[in-house]
């Protein structure tokens, strides 16, 4: 039904300026138009499609537009150098400054980022880029869609703190230049934040690895093998998550018409039972690290949430209200909050979201 009405609009379009005697280059470009603007809400119904079927297991998948069906595909371990650091004000340092602290000239990152808060719990939010223009900039990145960092029900249930902050971290990150051939992945990044007494008495969790100058504990999820994706083609790239206190959590990249995503247990943190921010954006690759845009850079930043309701997101920020310490060299531009629409006839609903530029 969706492709008919656009084969007919194209169709009446031919006519209309066949008509009025328009070139056929012209003709030509709208009919590409209106193929293209299909393209686009079609790819934009199948990720939604595929967040509101996400795979019933843990692990990592993969499927392809338009199918919904979830392909389970082998998972890999997350490079060793992808540390995604958070600001420097998630819990004060024990040292004077972390000896990653990203450099002076970034001024996008490390607590500074617009996010969407909700009123109610957030259970889903994606990032996008609807507008990429003059970006010819090359490196290594990633994305990064971050929640809340606050109290959850892990600490004390699930292991044993007597007080605690967490937070989790949505991830798409590029091949680093130390390990040399390992292909991006997606993966999503689980952080506690410890008091003094029980990092010293209690220690991180079995296996989780520790992050003295916080105080702070972090571990992996697995990753799965994702397509590499130059910066200029970020406006083909979608990243979501979702989170369930009693379900999986799971991180969805899509790139074009191929997706792929990983699951993990919804009580490693418990992220669902306090995510009210999303903050998303394209930043360094891990480590507190910085990316550098050439100069005439502009994107457009959209974070879709869901927390069943319509309601417009807060566009809060950007003084401390991103999650991430890695950071990029733009500057930001005036965020906009949008409310949600239902469903109404043939009409699909749309999702709450906030939208903002930054550039060089």
């Amino acid at each position: 039904m969706f492709h008919m009405r656009r084969m007919i609009l194209a169709t009446a379009i031919l006519g209309l300026l066949g008509a009025v005697g328009v070139s056929s280059s012209v003709v030509a470009q709208e009919t590409n138009d209106v193929a293209a603007q299909a393209q686009k809400e079609a790819l934009d119904t199948w990720h939604k499609s595929l967040k509101q079927t996400p795979p019933p297991t843990e692990g990592c998948f993969h499927t392809t537009y338009p199918s919904i069906i979830w392909e389970k595909e082998a998972c890999v371990p997350v490079a060793a150098h992808r540390v995604v650091l958070p600001p420097r004000f998630a819990k004060p340092a024990k040292h004077i400054q972390a000896e990653s602290a990203p450099v002076a000239a970034d001024t996008v990152g490390d607590g500074d980022d617009y996010n969407a808060t909700t009123s109610s719990l957030t259970n889903s939010a994606t990032g996008s880029f609807p507008s990429v223009k003059g970006v010819t900039a090359k490196g290594n990145y990633t994305l990064q869609l971050n929640t809340t960092i606050g109290s959850s029900s892990a600490c004390n249930a699930t292991y044993g703190y007597s007080s605690c902050s967490t937070w989790e971290q949505f991830i798409y990150g590029t091949t680093g230049e130390d390990v040399s051939g390992t292909p991006p992945q997606a993966y999503i990044q689980n952080w506690i934040f410890l008091s003094d007494d029980d990092y010293s008495s209690i220690g991180c969790p079995n296996g989780w690895g520790s992050y003295d100058p916080q105080d702070a504990c972090y571990e992996d999820s697995a990753a799965v093998n994702t397509a590499n994706v130059a910066l200029a083609n970020l406006g083909n790239v979608k990243l979501s998550g979702s989170a369930s206190t009693k379900g999986n959590d799971t991180v969805i990249f899509t790139y074009g018409t191929t997706a792929k995503s990983v699951s993990q247990s919804g009580r490693t943190v418990s992220i669902g039972s306090i995510w009210k921010q999303s903050e998303f954006n394209v930043v360094g690759n891990g480590g507190g690290s910085g990316l550098s845009f050439n100069k005439g850079s502009s994107l457009t930043v959209n974070i879709q949430v869901a927390d069943g309701t319509t309601t417009a997101p807060k566009c809060a920020g950007p003084a401390n209200g991103g999650t991430t310490g890695e950071t990029n060299n733009l500057t930001l531009g005036k965020c906009t909050a949008k409310a949600g629409t239902a469903a109404k006839g043939t009409t699909a609903a749309t999702n709450p979201s906030i939208q903002f530029t930054e550039s060089n």
